[in-house]
């Protein structure tokens, strides 16, 4: 039986491998395994100690990713999609507008009109 001290490096090991690799399709399973715990046993313990499921925080980081390329306006947002994780832009417009109100052209756009207004 895991220690909450070892549970607590399994989960930061778990954490940093995520941000590491967001670009990259990952599955609870594949997370699960790099902490070193079933993925169940995986899943409650993340959840009580991020607070959230895997999946939304792995879209938390991914979306606040993105809100930092889409600053770069030598990438599209076609781009800054495929390059925080997502295959499918559809997909990236609805979650980034869910989450941020906005979709990403528009946040994009909200990012440099107060820029030239400073």
């Amino acid at each position: 039986m895991q220690t909450i001290r070892q549970k607590s490096i399994n989960i930061e090991r778990a954490l940093g491998f995520i941000r590491e690799n967001l670009e990259k399709p990952l599955t609870l399973e594949e997370i699960a395994k790099e902490s070193g715990m079933s993925k169940y046993h995986f899943s409650r313990v993340f959840k009580a100690s991020a607070g959230r499921s895997f999946k939304k925080y792995l879209i938390e980081k991914r979306i606040d990713r993105a809100k930092n390329l889409l600053a770069n306006e030598d990438l599209n947002i076609t781009e800054v999609c495929f390059s925080v994780g997502f295959n499918d832009l559809a997909y990236f417009d609805r979650i980034f507008k869910r989450r941020e109100g906005i979709t990403p052209s528009a946040y994009r756009r909200q990012l440099f009109n107060s820029v030239f207004l400073v």
